[in-house]
């Protein structure tokens, strides 16, 4: 290429690179909507997702989970959980079940629980504190788009929809604490 080629070329690369900063002068931050690839999302433009359910993983110190008439349970000792499960499993459950956000609560009607798949339920977390009733959480079918989990909070609470990963983390805590059969 020549030296009129090369000045040619050289004049369309500062041309569009002139166009570019002058769009990019003339547009307002909100000309993108929030959470356009590479824009830091503020607190004004996520929707704050309240938790399922509150309780801090340590103060925990018994699981059971039920399924299909089945039940595991592990109960923590001396600040431990049990040698017999995988390691951190009932800790990191608990961790990951802390931090489900409720994404919205339901009619509660007889026929809406079975709809849901809460009546009977697939499988049931109970939770144990040192004080206090158990914390309890019945889990029922996925929602249609497989994206959540119908849930009951509480045996006589509202109907929520969760993120579907409370499932996974259920059934990775049963298997892990040996939940093929009834306890022994």
């Amino acid at each position: 290429m020549g030296l009129r080629g090369t000045l040619v070329l050289a004049l369309l690369v500062a041309l569009g690179a002139a166009i570019l900063v002058y769009e990019g002068a003339g547009s307002s931050p909100n000309a993108r909507a929030p959470g356009a690839p590479g824009e830091h999302l503020t607190t004004e433009d996520a929707k704050v997702v309240p938790p399922l359910l509150t309780f801090h993983p340590e103060e925990i110190d018994e699981i059971v989970l039920r399924s299909d008439g089945h039940q595991v349970t592990a109960k923590r000792e001396r600040g431990k959980w049990p040698p017999t499960t995988p390691a951190g499993a009932v800790a990191d459950f608990l961790e990951n079940l802390s931090g489900i956000g409720e994404l919205m609560r339901l009619e509660s009607s007889p026929d809406h629980l079975r709809e849901c798949g809460l009546d009977p339920p697939r499988g049931e977390i109970e939770l144990h504190r040192g004080k206090g009733e158990p914390i309890v959480v019945l889990l029922g079918e996925r929602n249609p788009p497989a994206t959540g989990a119908y849930v009951r909070v509480g045996r006589d609470g509202h109907i929520a929809l969760a993120g579907s990963l409370i499932l996974w983390e259920f059934d990775k805590a049963y298997k892990a604490l040996g939940g093929k059969g009834p306890e022994a």
